[in-house]
């Protein structure tokens, strides 16, 4: 469209003052990002499950990731009810906490990530496979891990998700301590079981890994 230079003066006034305007709503723009994001803040922000990374060990598992005040106690032992079976085929597995039965044996499954965001998302396998809270650990390829120590399960499994706060805490126990075992290679049979008559009592996580109404 041709403009008549008369009016290219008026137009150009019109038009400047909005350059500031743009510049505000950009650098807006900038900031929101940052803020879903997670970046440039300290602690664990914007959980994006496509960026995590498993912490690979066992040990102090109980000082990262619990326990709660709604962590029913349990005997693994007493885990003979039907439960199911699933095929992890990467790490993560979108379960983001386990807890041992009574004497250290076993472990439960207590949060599970609730969505899968795309076909073959590793953070929702344990959603797509319908795993649940208050399900207990009973084989892993095939091997009896029913009654084995909890922090050996963990490191079989290698499912939990890195914290970088705990990272130097997590070397230093790694050092001292070692491991109870070493994680299996994937793709991973994990056999789960019920307890008959056990309530969960644990939160269940939404879509947006907050607790969802149950």
């Amino acid at each position: 469209i041709q403009v008549p230079h008369k009016y290219c003066p008026k137009l150009c006034r019109n038009m400047a003052p909005r350059r500031p305007v743009l510049s505000a709503l950009a650098a807006g723009a900038g900031v929101a990002y940052a803020l879903c994001s997670g970046i440039g803040f300290v602690g664990f922000q914007g959980r994006d499950a496509g960026s995590l990374i498993t912490a690979r060990v066992g040990v102090d598992y109980q000082q990262r990731q619990g326990p709660r005040d709604a962590d029913v106690p349990y005997t693994s032992s007493a885990a003979t009810g039907p439960g199911a079976e699933v095929v992890f085929k990467k790490r993560p597995f979108g379960i983001l906490r386990y807890t041992p039965g009574e004497g250290g044996k076993g472990a439960m499954v207590q949060e599970v990530i609730g969505k899968s965001r795309y076909p073959g998302d590793p953070q929702g396998q344990g959603f797509s496979a319908g795993v649940k809270g208050g399900w207990v650990v009973k084989t892993i390829n095939g091997q009896d891990v029913l009654n084995a120590d909890f922090e050996a399960i963990m490191d079989m499994l290698d499912d939990e998700v890195a914290d970088p706060r705990f990272s130097k805490s997590v070397a230093l126990a790694l050092e001292q301590k070692g491991r109870k075992a070493q994680p299996v290679d994937t793709p991973i049979t994990v056999t789960f079981a019920t307890i008959p008559g056990y309530v969960y009592k644990g939160e269940v996580l939404g879509p947006d890994w907050e607790p969802a109404h149950r």
